[in-house]
């Protein structure tokens, strides 16, 4: 497990039990490549509350770029709006896949969305702890 899975997987393990995590960002083990980070997630119990703590970590958190929560699926995704195209759309989407093949093009972008992303998660793992 990477870093970056071990601190999505801590910080939103504080909210409730999780069922479900993915996290895509950091290097490609094979190919070496930076992937567009996003977070997936589904926790055991989910409620209005677990998902303002997260909204309230993202807003809380300054970012390079906007993110934003798609919770249209019952998978929760945490991802740039870049990623998750115009207000209204989800991840599930057809354009999604081809949205993160476009985004990989732009090294710099995953670069500093995964530095967003762990920047977020901090926040969130603090608000966590007390």
């Amino acid at each position: 497990m990477s870093e970056h899975f071990d601190l999505a997987r801590e910080a939103l393990s504080r909210f409730g039990e999780l069922r479900w995590i993915r996290l895509s960002g950091g290097r490609h083990p094979i190919y070496g490549y930076q992937q567009v980070p996003f977070l997936g997630w589904r926790f055991a119990e989910p409620d209005e509350e677990k998902l303002r703590t997260v909204e309230d970590a993202r807003t809380a958190t300054p970012t390079r770029y906007e993110w934003r929560i798609d919770t249209s699926r019952r998978n929760w995704i945490l991802a740039p709006s870049r990623l998750l195209g115009e207000a209204g759309e989800h991840a599930a989407s057809p354009e999604f896949d081809e949205r993160v093949s476009q985004l990989m093009r732009d090294q710099e972008f995953c670069v500093r969305a995964l530095e967003d992303l762990d920047a977020i998660l901090r926040t969130l793992r603090k608000q966590g702890k007390g």
